[in-house]
């Protein structure tokens, strides 16, 4: 993306309830029974980016990388989601040294800041690398002076419909209702509200 340049246009109609027809496919309805969605933290920004352009929305969870090991997005992006609620954490990091101590300091900092709550990683998780044959690969930790030697399984090996796939499940088994459920009542909805601006 082109973060210099942009073009903005703006959304009308040729009345209120003309505009309102449109935003209703829009519009979405709770799935959680009034519960805040789960939120999704990952530690590479490649999972970030492919879960909040897939699931995510479908979902209504909300998603964020931490790129590694951070402190400061954490408090001031991150916490407020969390903050005066009892919204459980999916997580889905590397299986390895770095990838275990970025998932503590991630936890850490967050429960410190709004307290304990449920907290499950999704991948990857050494049952989940042996099932798929994956092996560890040399890295390098260039955290320390000199970079140590170490091994990696990650979680990009898993592939993306892989690791989209065991989200959908976990998010499938919290939700209080099927969401096909969810989106058939959505669509009645969005049906009636259309009938009555065209009235």
């Amino acid at each position: 993306m082109d973060e210099t340049r942009s073009l903005i246009e703006w959304e009308f109609a040729a009345s209120v309830a003309g505009y309102l027809a449109h935003a209703l496919d829009h519009a979405r309805i709770d799935a959680w029974a009034g519960d805040p969605p789960p939120l999704i933290i990952c530690e590479s920004r490649t999972f970030g980016g492919v879960l909040k352009r897939t699931l995510a929305g479908e979902y209504l969870c909300p998603v964020t990388a931490t790129n590694g090991q951070v402190g400061g997005f954490l408090h001031t992006n991150v916490a407020p989601v969390l903050a005066g609620n009892a919204r459980r954490v999916l997580y889905i990091g590397d299986l390895d040294h770095q990838g275990r101590q970025i998932e503590e300091n991630t936890r850490r900092v967050l429960v410190r800041e709004t307290g304990e709550r449920e907290w499950q990683r999704i991948a990857l998780t050494a049952d989940q690398a042996e099932e798929h044959g994956l092996e560890p690969v040399a890295k390098e930790d260039r955290r320390y002076n000199p970079p140590q030697a170490g091994w990696a399984i990650e979680v990009e090996a898993l592939g993306q419909g892989v690791v989209t796939r065991l989200v959908r499940d976990a998010l499938d088994a919290l939700l209080p209702e099927p969401l096909g459920d969810v989106q058939d009542r959505l669509q009645v909805q969005r049906d009636e509200w259309k009938e009555r601006l065209d009235g």
